[in-house]
């Protein structure tokens, strides 16, 4: 269970992933299911592909723009065809996003539900769906299943001579003798197949019942990369198959968090995973594997297929197989080496971590050279288990829950030779996520269920137990401006009132209401729970969407029950202990001061952790301020996790906001200014709630800094101020100013506007970090008017205004 970015998860898939045609691309809409190719006002698909074609709009088909790309955009149901679609520039086609708006998902506890795919093409047994092969343009295809394709030769759904992607993309009952799914041909071209469903292909097929490709393009060993990912690869083949996976040329092949089952091919001399020559190179025979291709096995759960081998190898291309269940199949071999017997062969080019295989015994073994197995390897030898004892049965049919993929769940026995927690070092380099998309965490501070921490488990899927995974950075939290922060929550009240307000929104009504309830929370609680410099840290569910733009989050990665229901987390259904640790350089010297300066509290109101202190002191270079909370299900105590929290506290600067001041334009008049009332130092928080300086100023005895005396166009200069002297601190050698400036006309004549820009110190002797300009507008140039922003200033104000110091505090 190992750290990582988070990109998915469960159920933010479709967020987190988004759609893999760029936003600039041109989108043409279908509107018809019908696959026609008439002059009216229907678009259907094969007629969106020749508009694309032509970059011209085409019968029933609107192209808003000439691009270079397009994306054609396809509606609920299904798409009959009668022949195979045949793009010649790269294409986009994708279905709606799977998702219901109207329910919660299982895993991130608001909207939306994910929902299987609504979107197919149905070829009925009449032809192939796509052939890039003609125009070698790359196809991206996303929420789409493709089923019922044929062709009587290569490629029953698609026949590839460029880059194919299927992102959340399903193939089903498509058959040709070679290539049941797919045929790569051409010279070099990409295939990757993510979160997506390759089921029923090639029950027909002679060679690669999913996938096969040409060898050899004009004389040369063609460069195919290949990517399985996240994915479900079963039932296809049958008994008469020779191979499932039909690679050869010199491909970049990598297989990550799949599941391969239930596929068949021939008991005598079919293979599953063929990754070999067909001949031996050392006497100097043409194979049609090249030594320079290579494959990567991670994370997947290889089981219940039916073949004379599962994976079939040689000496050719380079092999990395770690975190795999290559095991519980049918037939004679689950790896073997294509000239004899592996256990003396050298320079086999293989690399073995942490997989479960049948080591011993004559059937199902995995043989292997002898040097790939050195003393105190880390695979574990299931021979004397079967798929019962360590993984429950497939999952079928599928739900939101395992991303409606058919998958198996490891059973944690709490033996050392299960599946779960293997890598108790943290040296394998399993992967980052599961075939769900789920976290596999691994923490040295954050304790899961059974105070075990949570380490890689064998296999494409991983046991969801309760975790943390937070946003601090080895900087630790730091406090922002709790006026930014404020303003943040009010942006999202305003936005999220707009888009409820707005009919195009209407079908995400439900979220919004609670997202608009949520905003009002934080600003009317944040503002009844300021403290000074106080870090305010979201507890939230890690796989809901919703954001409230406070970036200091701990996620809490949920757990899933005995019967593999996820529990989204919800603070109000866990107790939540947070205790001070104290300040130090590190975790293990912090310590506690006498005053107990140091406070970290939850606030359920808030849903959040405050940490801050009672004085003023800053955590200053290289110290930190260290609190320690947990989580425990009030229901069942035995589900908790801890974690710590490192920050520090820092001064805010002050802020030297712009305005404007109009005046009554009076020749030689001396006009007074007390800038300080459009500054503030509002961003470090009300000084109340300290102990040592409850009465704390917000601003330096001599707080004002002006970077010149005279304004931007020279017409009004500063010609005194009620106290002047040093700058605060290291800035004492600037001169700075108290109370009332005082500015007055170069010339009585001139009765332009003009700037005077300022800076302010805080009572912590730190700068403004952006000067404020104040715009001086003279009623003599706007026929008296008043702006706002400012006031309207002559000489009878000139008493009022005199020694007027404004020292603005927090208003909650």
């Amino acid at each position: 269970m190992k750290k990582y970015q988070k990109t998915l998860g469960i159920i933010t898939f479709v967020a987190a992933i988004p759609l893999m045609a760029a936003q600039n691309d041109t989108i043409i809409k279908v509107n018809t299911f019908v696959d026609e190719d008439l002059d009216n006002n229907l678009c259907s698909l094969k007629e969106a592909i020749t508009a694309a074609e032509k970059s011209t709009s085409y019968h029933g088909c609107i192209l808003p723009a000439i691009d270079t790309k397009y994306t054609i955009q396809l509606e609920k149901g299904t798409y009959d065809l009668n022949e195979e679609l045949v793009p010649k520039n790269s294409l986009t086609i994708q279905g709606p996003e799977p998702v219901d708006w109207t329910k919660k998902g299982s895993l991130s506890g608001d909207y939306p539900a994910l929902t299987p795919i609504q979107t197919r093409i149905n070829a009925r047994g009449k032809s192939r769906i796509f052939n890039t092969a003609v125009s070698k343009q790359p196809l991206i295809l996303n929420n789409i299943i493709l089923e019922n394709g044929k062709a009587s030769d290569v490629g029953g759904a698609i026949y590839a001579g460029a880059d194919v992607t299927l992102q959340n993309t399903q193939i089903l009952n498509s058959q040709a003798p070679n290539g049941g799914a797919i045929y790569l041909g051409g010279g070099n071209a990409s295939l990757t197949v993510d979160h997506s469903l390759l089921q029923g292909n090639g029950l027909a097929a002679n060679t690669g019942s999913v996938i096969a490709m040409s060898c050899m393009f004009n004389g040369s060993y063609t460069t195919n990369t290949i990517l399985f990912k996240l994915s479900s690869i079963i039932k296809n083949g049958s008994a008469n198959s020779l191979s499932t996976f039909e690679f050869c040329g010199s491909p970049k092949i990598t297989f990550e968090n799949n599941t391969v089952a239930q596929n068949s091919a021939n008991l005598t001399n079919g293979t599953i995973v063929k990754f070999s020559g067909n001949a031996d190179p050392i006497q100097n025979q043409t194979t049609n594997l090249s030594s320079d291709s290579s494959l990567t096995l991670v994370n997947n759960t290889i089981v219940e297929n039916s073949a004379h081998t599962i994976f079939l190898y040689d000496k050719l291309g380079k092999k990395d197989l770690s975190f795999n269940v290559l095991a519980f199949n049918s037939g004679t071999f689950a790896c073997r080496y294509l000239l004899g017997s592996a256990a003396d062969q050298k320079d086999s080019r293989i690399s073995l971590k942490f997989n479960a295989l049948k080591l011993s015994g004559t059937n199902e073994k995995c043989d292997l050279p002898a040097e790939t197995l050195p003393a105190g390897h880390t695979n574990i030898d299931v021979s004397s288990k079967i798929l019962s004892q360590l993984l429950e049965p497939s999952k079928e049919p599928s739900d939101e829950n395992t991303e409606f993929l058919p998958i198996y769940y490891p059973k944690n026995n709490q033996q050392s030779d299960d599946l779960v927690d293997v890598d108790l070092k943290n040296e394998g380099g399993c992967l980052s996520v599961d075939q769900r998309g789920l976290e596999r965490p691994t923490s040295t501070t954050d304790q899961t269920v059974l105070n075990s921490n949570n380490k890689c488990d064998i296999g494409s899927i991983e046991q969801a137990r309760l975790g943390i995974r937070t946003t601090e950075t080895d900087t630790g939290y730091i406090n922002n401006s709790l006026t930014d922060l404020l303003n943040t929550y009010q942006s999202g009240v305003d936005q999220t009132k707009a888009k409820l307000a707005d009919p195009s929104f209407s079908f995400q009504e439900a979220t919004l209401k609670i997202d608009l309830a949520t905003f009002e929370n934080l600003v009317n609680q944040t503002k009844a729970n300021l403290k000074y410099r106080a870090i305010y840290i979201n507890l939230k569910n890690y796989y809901s969407p919703f954001q409230n733009g406070n970036l200091r989050e701990i996620n809490i990665i949920p757990y899933e029950n005995s019967n593999h229901i996820f529990v989204p987390f919800k603070p109000d259904d866990y107790d939540i202990d947070v205790k001070v640790i104290g300040k130090g350089q590190t975790f293990e010297t912090a310590t506690e001061d006498e005053a107990k300066s140091l406070k970290c509290e939850w606030n359920s109101s808030l849903k959040q952790i405050i940490l801050y202190r009672i004085d003023d002191a800053p955590s200053g270079d290289g110290y930190f301020e260290f609190c320690k909370y947990t989580i425990t299900l009030k229901s069942d105590k035995n589900i908790t996790a801890s974690g710590i929290v490192k920050a520090s506290l820092v001064n805010i600067a002050p802020v030297s906001e712009n305005s404007t001041i109009t005046f009554k334009y009076l020749a030689n008049e001396i006009i007074p200014l007390n800038l300080l009332q459009y500054a503030n130092d509002d961003g470090d928080g009300p000084t109340n709630t300290l102990i040592t300086k409850p009465n704390k100023p917000q601003f330096a005895d001599l707080p004002i800094y002006l970077p010149s005396k005279t304004s931007k166009d020279g017409i009004f200069k500063v010609v005194k101020a009620d106290r002047e002297g040093p700058c605060p601190g290291k800035d004492s050698k600037k001169t700075c100013y108290g109370g009332n400036i005082y500015i007055q006309a170069n010339n009585a004549f001139n009765t332009f506007n003009d700037t005077l820009t300022y800076n302010v110190y805080d009572a912590d002797n730190v700068i403004s970090s952006t000067p404020g300009t104040i715009t001086l507008v003279s009623t003599a140039t706007t026929t008296d008017d008043t702006r706002g922003g400012g006031g309207s200033l002559g000489i009878l104000s000139l008493a009022s205004l005199l020694g007027l110091v404004v020292y603005r505090r927090y208003r909650k």
